[in-house]
């Protein structure tokens, strides 16, 4: 049975979305380069092309591994290399995320006043409202998968959806925050230094945050068709360490962009 379940894990199966999700996130930083330094207008179609590809392409493949996964019997204990893949994966997203915070304290050092002189001052009683909002998610999360655990599969959809409900939030609020700073300050991505470091580091962060949601309400769409249950349930946990890593980042992020 072991080796009939390792045989059907690791088959190929010639799917066509990850080049496809390739295709469109690499549109994303080519629409960016074009929106700073070129035409305004062919970066955001750019953009927005890009988006458009990656959500369809994680649609696409959510629905695929779904399909490809429910159909074997497993049990999660006995996915730990799936588990270490997890872990090799949010490792590899805290280290593009180091480059940031690299890049970011390196120019600080450069400069005798910082935030540089022009730049706005940013206030910090949203934001931090935002990160509440966000840091709470998380424990949310965790209550929906012990509630996943004891059985209480009803339970587990509340708190997945109010999960959802306040990553959607945060996101609204940094939208609101964005559009404040262009509106009123002036204050865009082609600023100065200063400006490229924080739409960068915060609009990153923002795709990490839609990425998330997209996961959470595969995640709740799974759990009211029953897919999950207290011993299978692989794609609730992968989600909910996606999420929390998505928390600690911004916790990072929002105390040196902000406080510091």
């Amino acid at each position: 049975m072991q080796q009939a379940y390792s045989e059907a894990a690791h088959a190929g199966h010639g799917s066509w979305w990850p080049p496809i999700l390739g295709l469109g996130a690499g549109f994303l930083p080519f629409g960016f380069v074009v929106l700073t330094w070129g035409s305004k207008e062919a970066g955001i179609i750019l953009l927005a092309t890009g988006s458009l590809i990656c959500l369809f392409a994680m649609s696409g493949w959510v629905h695929s591994v779904i399909r490809e996964k429910y159909a074997i019997a497993y049990d999660v204990g006995e996915y730990d290399w799936l588990k270490n893949g997890m872990k090799l994966f949010l490792i590899s997203e805290a280290m593009i995320f180091g480059a940031f915070f690299a890049h970011h304290f390196y120019t600080r050092v450069h400069f005798d006043v910082w935030p540089p002189t022009g730049a706005p001052h940013l206030d910090t009683r949203l934001p931090a409202m935002a990160t509440l909002l966000l840091v709470f998610s998380s424990f949310t999360m965790e209550w929906g998968h012990k509630a996943l655990v004891k059985g209480k599969r009803l339970a587990s959809q509340r708190w997945v959806l109010f999960s959802i409900l306040l990553g959607a939030v945060f996101l609204s609020i940094q939208g609101y925050e964005w559009g404040h700073l262009h509106e009123f300050d002036k204050f865009v991505h082609n600023k100065g230094v200063f400006g490229s470091q924080f739409y960068s580091m915060t609009g990153f962060h923002g795709l990490h945050v839609s990425v998330g949601l997209v996961l959470l309400a595969s995640v709740w769409v799974r759990l009211a068709l029953g897919h999950f249950s207290a011993g299978r349930h692989f794609g609730f946990l992968a989600s909910l360490w996606y999420w929390h890593f998505v928390d600690i980042v911004w916790v990072f992020l929002f105390t040196t962009i902000y406080l510091l």
